[in-house]
């Protein structure tokens, strides 16, 4: 299936690397109009770059998304220079590990910050505007499959994601009277910059960075590694016209992870 975003408008946040650059990278593929967000504009435009490179628009925008003031002026600039919004892509999120007793204030305040209060007032800013349009949006948000089992040295994490994707099925039956809809996407692990420096954290002397990712990453159902090109395709299917009755969902590409427990 093609997906055709032609004249959409969207936002992607963090979008400067792994999920959240092959989400932009895509939905501009498809014909839309992107504002890539990172913390900083410099970050930003090395997407914004290989889009235009590719014969796409996009601009970027930046906030530092533990900030609310520069949320919104984020938003702002993102509405304005797309002139419009259609589909708002929240993205962006941390993982502090740290045990439960571990898990001090700063932690789980900035673990919220990002992962749960960021997206919250981005919705809260974007709405209103896809509302007075009258025609229809998406409201897209990255979770994680640590959302729905337990995580070793994850608390805050988890909590963040369980929290997101409760906001989404509120947002989901107060939105859909205006063709809205709203769907997150729970990843497993997912072949990234962050979790190759995650893994090069924990890789032992002598050890191949390759093998220990191919081993850990692929230890799921279908014994595959997941790469940010999965995401991104079931992210601009729900930002297209074909999802349309789909609405407050929680989509798990874990390739199969969520049907098995998993520990430290």
């Amino acid at each position: 299936m093609y997906i055709d975003l032609s004249g959409k408008r969207a936002l992607v946040t963090g979008a400067s690397s792994g999920i959240g650059a092959a989400i932009a990278q895509t939905f501009a593929a498809s014909g839309a109009h992107v504002a890539v967000h990172a913390r900083t504009l410099a970050k930003a435009s090395v997407t914004v770059e290989k889009i235009k490179a590719a014969g796409g628009q996009a601009f970027a925008v930046e906030a530092d998304l533990t900030d609310a003031s520069t949320i919104e002026a984020m938003c702002k600039a993102a509405i304005m220079g797309l002139g419009g919004i259609d589909i708002v892509m929240n993205n962006a999120g941390i993982y502090i590990p740290a045990a439960v007793v571990d898990t001090d204030e700063d932690i789980w305040q900035k673990t919220m910050a990002v992962n749960l209060m960021a997206p919250s007032l981005i919705t809260r800013l974007t709405v209103p505007f896809m509302i007075e349009q009258g025609t229809g949006g998406r409201q897209l948000y990255i979770s994680s499959v640590s959302a729905i089992m337990a995580e070793v040295s994850g608390s805050a994490y988890c909590a963040s994601k369980a929290g997101l994707n409760s906001l989404v099925r509120c947002l989901a039956v107060e939105v859909g009277q205006y063709g809205i809809t709203a769907n997150s996407i729970n990843p497993g692990w997912v072949d990234t910059p962050l979790a190759r420096k995650a893994f090069e954290d924990i890789k032992e002397e002598g050890q191949s960075l390759e093998k220990l990712i191919e081993e850990s990453m692929s230890d799921n159902t279908l014994g595959v590694v997941i790469k940010p090109a999965d995401i991104a395709g079931m992210a601009a299917y729900l930002a297209s016209d074909a999802s349309r009755c789909i609405t407050g969902q929680e989509i798990n590409i874990c390739a199969g992870l969520s049907l098995v427990r998993y520990g430290d």
